[in-house]
């Protein structure tokens, strides 16, 4: 049951995505099954002033935009998580986690297909526009907020090309709010417990898979978003 740890780990990936502009993650496997993430956030300068400038704190450049007690709260609400931490700037978000109950988590989100073909364990994501409507639920209310004011087509429900949204973006905030979200990517590094085989959308080395995602892919989802590991 070792690789369904990736289907909780994928989950957490999106959640923390689409609420900052730069991500960074890593997970590693324990011997145990259970597996443990780590994080870091940041919230481009142009974005952050604009979110502040929104909610009325702008005057005070110290106040964090995301607060990591509302979100360690959330967290620990989730049975299947342990030690959970989270440490907040002005305009950053890190933390970890220990997920302790791999199956029982996975099983909440069907959108993961996971298998044993032949010797390989395969590992198959696949977001589309439904199940990133079902994601943003999970969402933190000033997460919510946020994507709003950007007018995330994940959020709003409107079906929007990557070079429109990016329009809409520069015609209400600007030109240098846009290309904030277009240079943003997310990077993830995980090591799976055995040798990697192939991957789509990424590249491995050895046990270690590396994803480097356009954030507005996971903001606007034009098209099914597929990443796929598979290894002995």
């Amino acid at each position: 049951m070792k690789h369904q740890a990736f289907v909780t780990y994928v989950l957490m990936i999106y959640l923390a995505a689409v609420s900052s502009c730069t991500l960074s993650i890593k997970a590693t496997l324990r011997p145990d099954t259970q597996i443990d993430l780590s994080y870091t956030s940041e919230i481009k300068p142009k974005i952050a002033a604009l979110f502040k400038d929104l909610n009325g704190s702008h005057q005070n450049t110290a106040t964090p935009l995301l607060s990591a007690q509302v979100v360690t709260a959330s967290l620990q609400k989730v049975p299947e998580l342990s030690q959970v931490i989270t440490r907040e700037s002005a305009q950053a978000l890190e933390g970890s986690l220990r997920i302790t109950k791999l199956e029982a988590l996975s099983q909440r989100f069907p959108f993961i297909i996971q298998k044993k073909e032949g010797s390989e364990n395969l590992l198959n994501l696949s977001i589309n526009r439904e199940t990133a409507r079902q994601l943003v639920g999970l969402f933190t209310t000033d997460v919510r907020d946020y994507l709003e004011a950007l007018m995330a087509p994940v959020i709003t429900g409107e079906e929007l090309y990557a070079k429109e949204y990016l329009d809409l973006l520069s015609s209400v905030y600007g030109k240098t709010i846009a290309q904030e979200i277009e240079a943003s990517r997310v990077s993830l590094k995980f090591q799976v417990p055995g040798t990697i085989t192939r991957v789509i959308g990424g590249t491995s080395s050895g046990s270690e898979a590396v994803f480097t995602i356009p954030l507005i892919d996971l903001l606007v989802v034009q098209k099914p978003l597929l990443y796929q590991i598979a290894w002995k």
